[in-house]
């Protein structure tokens, strides 16, 4: 899709926009994770979470952080099995660093645009995440910007280890719709995964594919 701006959103009769969180709202940088678990001693980890990012597993062909993101597992669960794939007694705050290490910054400018943007578009959440990374996000303030000061400015927020699905299954762009009373034509998704941009096209939805940690200046600037 084509960047746009607010009148090309309008002329398309678009009333809703379903923003992703990382790489969108939230800056990322995977290795930073990745380089901290391998630190601890893990060896296996780069390939484990190069999963989590690529690949689309179905049925029982689920890694450890996927199970991890659908909430099939649980927190304690997610760091026993963490330590048994290190093969050591790593403890719980040593394992959380390594695992929030990829948590950025805000992106300042984006959630400013979506600030200018709440009182136009019925706006949501849809992100694919854990409970140790929310937890962290909403102890951190980040250049005065609270996490849940940005939480508040979405009517409903959708959480993959909340709803017990994720991006890029169908069944959960199908569930935001239905739960929220969304029609998916009007509907704008906002996702840095071309994975997922397919996937909310496929449930009927429009879709735009975000570079991550860019501005969405050029699609949300109201002219």
């Amino acid at each position: 899709m084509e960047n746009m701006n607010i009148k090309s959103l309008t002329e398309k009769n678009t009333d809703t926009i379903i923003f992703d969180l990382g790489g969108v709202l939230l800056n990322l940088d995977f290795k930073r994770s990745i380089d901290a678990f391998i630190n601890l001693g893990f060896t296996d980890v780069e390939k484990e979470m190069s999963r989590l990012l690529y690949a689309h597993p179905a049925g029982n062909n689920l890694s450890l952080f996927h199970k991890y993101e659908k909430g099939l597992i649980g927190s304690e669960e997610f760091r026993d099995s963490l330590r048994k794939l290190a093969g050591q007694n790593i403890a719980d705050n040593d394992l959380d660093r390594a695992w929030t290490a990829m948590l950025l910054d805000l992106h300042e400018e984006n959630v400013e645009l979506l600030r200018s943007v709440k009182g136009s578009y019925r706006i949501f959440l849809l992100s694919n995440t854990n409970a140790i990374h929310i937890e962290t996000l909403h102890r951190r303030n980040d250049n005065g910007v609270r996490y849940q000061s940005v939480v508040e400015l979405f009517e409903k927020v959708y959480y993959s280890h909340e709803v017990n699905m994720r991006k890029p299954d169908r069944e959960i762009f199908d569930h935001v719709v239905n739960d929220s009373g969304l029609n998916a034509e009007n509907a704008l998704f906002i996702d840095d995964s071309a994975h997922n941009i397919e996937a909310a096209r496929s449930a009927g939805m429009q879709a735009y594919h975000h570079k991550a940690g860019t501005s969405l200046e050029p699609l949300l600037k109201i002219s």
